[in-house]
């Protein structure tokens, strides 16, 4: 790394060596600055290249304001993110639903201007979908499943490595398996 060029002291032209030594010292802060703003161009630029959608989510989860997600199967869920996984989000809408929506659906995220960027720059979560899909299933979990232009609706009965079992109608013997990979989003209903 290059050592800091400091500006050197001004000669004393005029006999008044205070004013001098205030011109050097001024120069010296503005020096200071332009190093100041370069560093942190350049921070922001690293934090940049760094990002990845579960950064830039656990960010506008942090801030806790309204968020819009738009999913690849054109829905659009708004509300609060709740909680981040490695490989899902949970959005919280107005009716306070739990959405649960696995990150490769999601094709956009907008949210309200904020006070400052989101750079996306974080470690990624240990916590995935099928975890989470596995303790709904336990609970049996009042669902309603987004499957591109399907909805499915019923207690969530099983969850396997790559499969759900959605029980539906009544007397809830009948059951719709779903795929994981092809889930848009899941709403919670009720656990």
């Amino acid at each position: 790394m290059n050592p800091k060029p400091y500006r050197q002291p001004i000669a004393d032209r005029d006999n008044d060596a205070l004013a001098g030594w205030s011109r050097w010292l001024a120069d010296c802060r503005v020096d200071e600055a332009v190093a100041a703003r370069a560093r942190q161009r350049s921070l922001e630029q690293q934090a940049a290249q760094e990002s990845s959608i579960t950064g830039v989510l656990l960010d506008l989860g942090e801030r806790g304001r309204p968020v819009t997600v738009k999913t690849a199967g054109g829905r659009c869920c708004h509300g609060r993110i709740a909680a981040v996984g490695a490989d899902f989000v949970v959005v919280c809408d107005d009716n306070d639903d739990q959405l649960l929506i696995p990150t490769a659906s999601i094709a956009t995220i907008s949210t309200s201007p904020a006070q400052r960027r989101v750079t996306g720059a974080r470690l990624r979560p240990s916590a995935v979908l099928a975890d989470m899909v596995h303790e709904l299933a336990a609970d049996h979990a009042q669902v309603e499943v987004m499957v591109v232009d399907e909805r499915v609706s019923g207690l969530l009965k099983t969850a396997g490595a790559d499969v759900i079992a959605v029980a539906v109608d009544q007397p809830l013997d009948d059951r719709v398996h779903v795929a994981t990979a092809a889930i848009d989003h899941l709403v919670v209903l009720a656990r």
